[in-house]
């Protein structure tokens, strides 16, 4: 796996921290360590997911749907981030 360079220079986790954990813990069925690695992984991967079928069809408000999809993927990821940091002091 990719180590995170921000963690490797602050020693803090960065938004994306534990992505890659969260995946493979996907991949494997194991739903709820992925959701405590990193809960941004499945809205995440929910847009790309939408996106792609956007592509191909073209939906008639596709593009708003899909910024709606990016901010509540960054809300959570921004949500996570926070509370990994209060609870890291």
């Amino acid at each position: 796996m990719f180590a995170c360079g921000i963690k490797s220079l602050t020693g803090y986790d960065c938004p994306g921290c534990g992505m890659q954990r969260a995946f493979i813990s996907l991949l494997r069925g194991d739903l709820l360590t992925s959701l405590k690695l990193n809960p941004s992984l499945i809205p995440f991967l929910l847009t790309i997911f939408y996106v792609t079928l956007h592509l191909g069809f073209n939906f008639r408000n596709g593009a708003r749907n899909i910024v709606w999809f990016f901010c509540f993927t960054v809300s959570v990821m921004l949500v996570n981030f926070v509370v990994k940091i209060i609870s890291h002091h």
